[in-house]
């Protein structure tokens, strides 16, 4: 009698809701007739019901029936006996509790340093890559010796010592277990350095030569159910914009085929938000990918019923990306602390962005931005030392400054920016997390770290437009400046301006002491959905003349300081792009530059600057 995978010694069988066992069992036999089981517990004793209970049959070389009703608990010994019982084989050491598959890449699959801060325990067991169940001990998994073919390893191959063999599996499961005091079995299943596109649910046919298919293939032999999953993945969909832009959408593909797959469309899934990450040269340009990939994580443990995204931002590494065996020990015990509060509350208890709000710091004139926490146990907490970890980004997570500060009231951050008041709201999010290894240090009573976020704050309902802050504008030409003098002079040569708070500044190629007579221009552009009327508003520190496609539209003396809207010109504009040129005295050196924009006449009409 040969039940391969089905059963076998120190096996975790899936407990059911009513807390016994539903363990399929199929196998190969040389007779045919009932097949009865007799289970022992723990004392040696025949546990009541179980002596010589029919579970099933054996026909035609093989055996199929049912090991169903077994308490929670054991360890338990088995013992499967055909007819009379001439053929019969006894497996020892099961137990009764919950599985856990531990998916996903090098993180998940012990890539910390040795030697483990996990002891193994007797009552926590683990399916290894050899296809055996055995006591869990670090580390779980082993490609090397791995039976899948996909792993690219063999049983066959000789021994060899880890250095590194450490992850969250095993300290997760013993958590587990000595909380909740029920057995735990953790299905090693991860593979290092692989992306979204690997664990194609569509290769699930190839079984064993795909990373999903050999997820199957195991879950077939175990039982079929799980009590759910464990993720960590993410860092080889990084690679590109694209990969990036689509690992929501494919996270979400996969966690609905793991759901389906299981048979469970609300199975437990707790993963990992991606931690830090020592970028080396040429890997700058991946930054603002992790920003998005990790924001797309946040967002679905906020939104994908019964998951939860359990941040790791604030963890040690052993090397430029690996979690330290310490760092494992810690995660282990977040992602345990994670899963028994959505078995006991049905909803994550993870911290999470309650509101974002923002003021005007107006000695600076930039962006104070408050931003209050959900599920924060007791209150936040730096320890003392400086709290880091937020910045601004823009939308596509492109960290354009740290913050300037970061001060925690409670359950709140109150951070102070650099980003202009003016446009804060219209272009700029403010972030947890940004780059590859933020130094964020932020976490609640508990110990849990701040998520990695990046959201913009909700721009106040005005009849107001955003202030003109992508322009060009042209080097210093050297000409009469006076206000009736002022013309769009030839052959200008256009640069990017560069905002500044609320305006833009002109460029002092001579410095402040040049007070030769000059002009500036600037050149912008708005686009009308419709007709309208509104009010074009400026302000200016010295004389200008404003151009709209080509004419003559406003000639007006100004002087030091600029004033935001001092200015106000009745402006109608008929549906499509408009070109605005602006002729800037230089005021012998004493002008500073300009700022614009629009007020409705009509709630809610306003034309949009675009790109010049």
């Amino acid at each position: 009698m040969d039940c391969k995978a089905f059963l076998m010694d120190h096996a975790v069988l899936q407990r059911t809701a009513n807390n016994i066992s539903d363990h399929p069992v199929a196998g190969v036999c040389r007779t045919a007739g009932k097949l009865f089981a007799t289970v022992y517990n723990s004392t040696g004793e025949i546990q009541d019901g179980f002596c010589r209970r029919e579970i099933g049959s054996a026909a035609n070389g093989k055996l199929q029936g049912t090991l169903a009703g077994i308490p929670t608990g054991g360890p338990y010994k088995v013992e499967l006996a055909i007819g009379d019982g001439r053929e019969k084989k006894i497996f020892k050491d099961i137990l009764v509790g919950d599985l856990w598959l531990l998916a996903g890449q090098s993180n998940m699959a012990d890539s910390g340093f040795m030697p483990s801060y996990s002891k193994p325990d007797p009552m926590v067991h683990a399916f290894y890559m050899t296809d055996k169940w055995d006591i869990a001990a670090d580390p779980l998994h082993d490609t090397f010796h791995a039976v899948a073919p996909v792993h690219g390893g063999s049983p066959d191959n000789p021994p060899v010592k880890r250095l590194r063999g450490t992850g969250p599996g095993l300290p997760f499961a013993l958590k587990m277990y000595r909380t909740t005091g029920i057995p735990q079995g953790v299905i090693a299943l991860a593979h290092g350095g692989t992306s979204l596109a690997q664990w194609d649910p569509a290769k699930k046919k190839l079984k064993g030569r795909s990373l999903y298919g050999a997820f199957y293939e195991r879950l077939q032999w175990l039982g079929g159910k799980v009590a759910g999953l464990l993720w960590y993945q993410g860092c080889n969909d990084l690679v590109t914009d694209e990969n990036a832009a689509a690992y929501e959408r494919l996270t979400r593909r996969l966690f609905a085929a793991f759901r389906r797959d299981c048979r469970n469309p609300e199975l437990p899934i707790i993963f990992v938000q991606l931690g830090p990450f020592i970028y080396k040269y040429g890997d700058a340009l991946e930054q603002h990918r992790w920003m998005q990939v990790r924001d797309a994580q946040y967002r679905i443990g906020r939104t994908l019923k019964n998951a939860v995204c359990v941040p790791a931002i604030d963890l040690e590494l052993d090397d430029t990306i690996h979690l330290s065996n310490r760092a494992v020990t810690v995660l282990g015990s977040r992602l345990a602390d994670a899963a028994l509060a959505l078995r006991e509350k049905g909803v994550s208890d993870q911290i999470y962005v309650k509101k974002i709000t923002y003021r005007n710091e107006k000695l600076l004139n930039t962006a104070k931005v408050r931003v209050e926490f959900g599920n924060v146990q007791g209150a936040l907490s730096s320890n003392g030392s400086l709290p880091q970890g937020f910045s601004l980004v823009d939308k596509h997570g492109r960290e354009l400054a740290k913050a300037i500060n970061a001060r925690i009231d409670g359950n709140a951050v109150e951070v102070l920016t650099s980003a202009p008041y003016l446009i804060f709201s219209d272009f700029y999010r403010i972030a947890f997390g940004a780059g590859t290894y933020p130094a964020a240090n932020i976490t609640d009573a508990a110990g849990r770290s701040l998520p990695c976020f990046m959201q913009g704050a909700i721009r106040r309902k005005s009849d107001l437009s955003v202030v003109l802050h992508e322009a060009l504008r042209s080097e210093a030409v050297y000409t009469d400046e006076r206000l009736e003098a002022l013309r769009i002079p030839e052959n200008l040569k256009w640069h990017p301006a560069v905002f500044n708070l609320f305006y833009l500044p002109c460029f002092r190629e001579a410095g402040e002491l040049d007070h030769a007579a000059k002009v500036y221009c600037y050149k912008f552009k708005v686009k009308a959905a419709e007709d309208m009327d509104t009010d074009l508003l400026m302000g200016a520190d010295a004389p200008f003349v404003l151009y709209c496609d080509g004419q003559e539209f406003c000639r007006q003396q100004a002087g030091n300081p600029i004033v935001l809207d001092e200015f106000a010109y009745p402006c109608h504009l008929s549906t499509g792009e408009h070109e605005f040129i602006c002729v800037f005295s230089s005021n012998s050196g004493l002008g500073w530059g300009i700022c614009c924009r629009f007020r409705s006449r009509k709630k809610g009409v306003l034309p949009e600057f675009i790109a010049p």
